[in-house]
């Protein structure tokens, strides 16, 4: 994996784990959580051919769709969550 592309999935890892310490344990389901720790993990392990674009492409997609369904669940709860950080 390029650096390029390593960097795009360790921004995906980092923001939901981010979000899960700044939201508190249990606002996030703990397996997803998991999954990301997992994945933070394994990056350390991969080698830079061995995951492409597609791969990548992936990962962005579910953690989209996790943080839409977080701000959903915040937004249902009275919570008002704007994120002030950088995005990709």
């Amino acid at each position: 994996m390029n650096k390029h592309l390593r960097q795009r999935v360790e921004n995906c890892v980092a923001t939901i784990l981010e979000l899960n310490r700044y939201l508190g344990d249990g606002r996030i389901r703990p397996e997803i959580v998991k999954q990301f720790e997992r994945l933070q993990t394994y990056l350390q392990m991969v080698s830079d051919e061995s995951v492409n674009e597609v791969d990548i492409g992936k990962i962005e997609e579910a953690t989209r769709q996790l943080l839409d369904e977080i701000r959903e669940s915040l937004r249902k709860s009275g919570i008002d969550y704007h994120y002030h950080g950088d995005t990709n």
